[in-house]
C-alpha cells in the first residue's frame, strides 16, 4: 500500500508552517488540518496531562489522513518546545487498503515511529524546508512482525456496531485505543472520521464518528460545578453566607489614634451579627456607665 507523509510543525527559527505536504492535496484539507492543529495547540496543556498521544482520522474525497498532534523532540532557538502535527496520508484508491492495516498501527502506536514524520529530517536544515512535496512511502505486509490476519483473530469481539446517527464514545487512555480497534474492526471496513483525544470545542468543528474525549476539561469544569454547590450548600445550611475573614491588624497601626476608628467601624460593618449588636451596645452601656459615674460622684460632693 502507498502512502505518503506530511508535517505541519516550526523550526529553530521559523514560526509554524507547512513543511511537507502529500502531493495532489486540496487547500480545503489543508486548511482543515490547520484548524485541528490550531485547537490542538488551544487545549495542549491538557493533552500533556495525558498517557496516551492524541490521534486523528479524517477523511476527504481525495484522500484519507491519520495524524497525530504532540510535542517533538525539539526545541527553538529560545529553548522553546517544538510541537507539530505530522501523519500519514492515504489517497482515496487505496483508502481500504489502509483500514485493513489501521489495526496493525495502533497495535504499534506507542512503539513505533510510523507517523513520526520528524524521524526523516535533519533539524540542522529544518529552515529550508517549506512546503516539500512527499514522496511516495510503502507499507508492506509481508515484513510486518506480525501477521494482519493474526491481529484480527486476536481481537475480542466488538462491543456493537457503529451507529448512524450518533457517535461512540470511548476512554482516552490505552485501554481507549485497544476498544477503538474493535470499534473500526465493527465498521466494516469503511473509513469513518475518528478523534482520539479531543475536546468539546473540537467536536463542533468535525464530524468524529468515534469521540475520546479528553479527561482534564472535564474535570476542570466539575470543579467549577461542585465549587459553585459548596458554596450553595453552605448558604442553604447555615441560613448566611460565611463571614469574610479580616486581615490581621497591624500591630503599629493598633497604637495610631487616627486609624482607630476606621478600624473600630470596619470590624462593626464587616463583622457576624454578634459582633454588630455587640458594637451597638457597648458604646450605650459605657455611656450609661459614665452618666452613673458622674451622678455618684456629684452626689458626694454635695454631702
Amino acid at each position: 500500500m502507498i502512502y505518503q507523509e506530511l508535517l505541519y510543525s516550526r523550526s529553530l527559527s521559523k514560526d509554524y508552517r507547512w513543511m511537507i505536504v502529500p502531493p495532489k492535496v486540496s487547500p480545503e484539507s489543508l486548511k482543515a488540518l490547520n484548524k485541528l492543529y490550531n485547537l490542538y495547540d488551544k487545549y495542549k496543556s491538557i493533552f500533556s496531562k495525558a498517557s496516551v498521544l492524541p490521534l486523528y482520522c479524517l477523511n476527504y474525497p481525495e484522500m484519507t489522513f491519520l495524524v497525530s498532534c504532540g510535542k517533538s523532540n525539539y526545541k527553538d532557538k529560545d529553548g522553546r518546545d517544538i510541537y507539530c502535527l505530522q501523519g500519514i496520508s492515504v489517497a482515496h484508491e487505496y483508502r481500504r487498503h489502509f483500514w485493513f492495516i489501521l489495526p496493525w498501527i495502533l497495535a504499534h502506536y506507542d512503539t513505533k515511529d510510523t507517523l513520526n514524520i520528524w524521524r526523516n529530517i535533519d533539524f540542522s536544515h529544518a529552515d529550508d524546508i517549506v512546503r516539500r512535496v512527499s514522496g511516495d512511502c510503502f507499507f508492506k505486509l509481508d515484513q510486518l512482525d506480525e501477521s494482519i490476519a493474526e491481529l484480527t483473530k486476536a481481537q475480542k469481539p466488538a462491543p456493537g456496531k457503529l451507529s448512524i446517527h450518533e457517535p461512540a464514545y470511548i476512554p482516552f487512555n490505552k485501554e481507549g485505543l485497544q476498544e477503538l480497534s474493535h470499534l473500526l474492526a465493527s465498521a466494516c471496513h469503511e473509513c469513518v472520521d475518528f478523534a482520539f483525544g479531543v475536546t468539546p470545542e473540537m467536536t463542533k468543528m468535525f464530524g468524529f464518528k468515534i469521540i475520546a474525549e479528553t479527561g482534564g476539561l472535564s474535570k476542570r469544569k466539575n470543579t467549577r460545578n461542585v465549587t459553585a454547590d459548596s458554596i450553595s450548600s453552605h448558604t442553604s445550611d447555615y441560613g448566611h453566607t460565611m463571614a469574610i475573614q479580616e486581615p490581621p491588624d497591624d500591630p503599629i497601626a493598633r497604637f495610631d489614634p487616627k486609624k482607630k476608628g476606621d478600624v473600630y467601624q470596619m470590624n462593626i460593618v464587616r463583622g457576624s451579627g454578634a459582633s454588630r449588636i455587640l458594637g451597638q451596645l457597648l458604646p450605650r452601656f459605657l455611656s450609661l456607665f459614665k452618666i452613673d459615674k458622674k451622678h455618684k460622684q456629684s452626689r458626694s460632693s454635695g454631702q
